[in-house]
């Protein structure tokens, strides 16, 4: 079976709360990655996945007997429900397991920042008392997380740090935006 045709069958009928089909962020984390210069085959395959685990039935063993153990492996890490998935202050206090995990798979680090960068700029998706909290988490924990892990050099990869700089960038760029509208046109959330 074709990558593409497994993201259709495991989110058949999954709506984004843009009201786009939900494969369509899979495509767009692909493309920011490529438009940053990653082509490297299992990044990009683990991108289409990256919400596989977490949103249909498939197992890591099923991605890793079709598509192979890095790309299990990246995209379990990706899709770390104890670190990725919990409130804020959780999220924090899972550091050092998020570093441990980014050691075996650091090309994980460029999926979750492209599906940030794409999450804020669609965030009209999600209702506007609940945009606070996404800047705020992005902002405080993920921004800086994202920057420590640059400085740490668990990327060793030109390539992979040109990248996540580029979308270090983009990311504070769409927050700032984002800050602006809430700013002016939702003063009842300051």
């Amino acid at each position: 079976m074709n990558i593409e045709a497994l993201i259709d069958l495991l989110h058949h009928g999954q709506m984004r709360k843009t009201g786009e089909p939900y494969t369509s962020h899979l495509y767009a984390v692909r493309d920011i990655l490529i438009q940053e210069g990653i082509s490297d085959k299992a990044i990009l395959a683990s991108a289409l996945l990256h919400d596989a685990l977490e949103d249909s039935d498939i197992t890591r063993e099923y991605l890793a007997l079709w598509f192979g153990n890095q790309v299990a492996g990246i995209v379990d890490t990706v899709s770390k429900c104890s670190y990725w998935h919990t409130s804020f202050c959780k999220m924090k206090s899972n550091l050092h397991e998020m570093q441990s995990a980014w050691i075996k798979y650091p090309e994980a680090i460029l999926i979750k920042m492209a599906d940030r960068l794409h999450n804020l700029r669609t965030i009209q998706g999600l209702p506007p008392h609940k945009w606070p909290l996404y800047l705020e988490e992005t902002k405080v924990y993920l921004l800086p997380l994202f920057s420590q892990i640059m400085n740490n050099r668990l990327i060793q990869c030109l390539s992979f740090f040109m990248a996540m700089k580029s979308l270090l960038l983009k990311i504070q760029e769409e927050t700032s935006k984002i800050e602006i509208i809430l700013n002016h046109q939702i003063p009842c959330l300051k």
